[in-house]
């Protein structure tokens, strides 16, 4: 089906998202349990239960455990929410449900269909970040008011990773194992060796260069830095860099697959 061209219009994008706040009223229990009661158990289970632990055996972290584990948990929830978003939905849009064929019969474009989703997304991930904020500062685990910066960079590392997510969603045929390994071999080790729980310097060189490479770490070093400070200004550039990197090339390649998709 050939996508009629139209000039790029920021209502068009609004269109997909407006789409996407009709459906997502059909599913806002699910919404709600994994906004609200993820990130409860996550600092009540390990901010304040590990946390208790670590604080009383020699805590050489600078400052309560929580406050330094809650700004990681909060990027590390907001980048793989939005992993999960762009991976499943992407492809039942383009495979089962058809919803991008559908749309691109209209004057969008297949890029504007596809910034559209991605804004969706981050819409969702921005909620959410306020959220885990609110339930971190209700628990004790901010000390600055900076920490509100975790909001937009933990949107911002989300971004990164789901825009090449969403790449490969347009471009899967079939579901198969694809996502299955993605979410074992990528996002899960990303989320144990990004400096989440201890800093990656306790790592050894190969988990270093793991975590370098990652852009989980970057948005948490970030996150870290504004909850905590003591992050000079050229790391704050260096990754802000990285990440938008990230996201610029993944969003380059999920328009070109979105529009190899529906050009089909």
């Amino acid at each position: 089906m050939s996508a009629v061209t139209a000039p790029p219009s920021r209502s068009h994008l609004w269109q997909v998202v407006e789409y996407q706040l009709y459906v997502g009223r059909r599913i806002w229990r699910s919404m709600f349990i994994v906004g609200v009661f993820t990130p409860l158990a996550y600092v009540l289970s390990l901010g304040i239960g590990l946390g208790t632990v670590v604080n009383n055996h020699g805590n050489s972290l600078g400052v309560p455990y929580l406050v330094y584990v809650a700004p990681a948990f909060l990027t590390a929830a907001a980048l793989q929410i939005a992993a999960a978003d762009s991976a499943y939905p992407i492809m039942a849009g383009f495979k089962w449900i058809r919803t991008f064929h559908g749309m691109a019969a209209t004057p969008l474009t297949p890029a504007q269909i596809c910034d559209g989703q991605l804004m969706w997304v981050a819409l969702r991930i921005f909620a959410n970040s306020l959220v885990y904020l609110a339930i971190m500062a209700a628990f004790g685990g901010t000390e600055r008011w900076w920490v509100v910066l975790c909001v937009p960079i933990a949107t911002l590392t989300a971004m990164a990773f789901a825009a090449p997510v969403a790449a490969i969603a347009a471009t899967m045929e079939n579901e198969g194992n694809g996502f299955n390994m993605l979410f074992r071999f990528v996002v899960t080790p990303m989320f144990l060796f990004s400096g989440t729980f201890y800093p990656v310097s306790e790592l050894p060189e190969w988990g270093r260069w793991l975590a370098y490479i990652s852009p989980l770490w970057h948005g948490t070093e970030l996150a870290r830095g504004s909850a905590i400070g003591h992050l000079a200004g050229t790391a704050v550039l260096g990754h802000l860099a990285y990440l938008l990197l990230w996201f610029v090339v993944g969003l380059g390649l999920a328009r070109w697959r979105f529009g190899v998709r529906l050009s089909k």
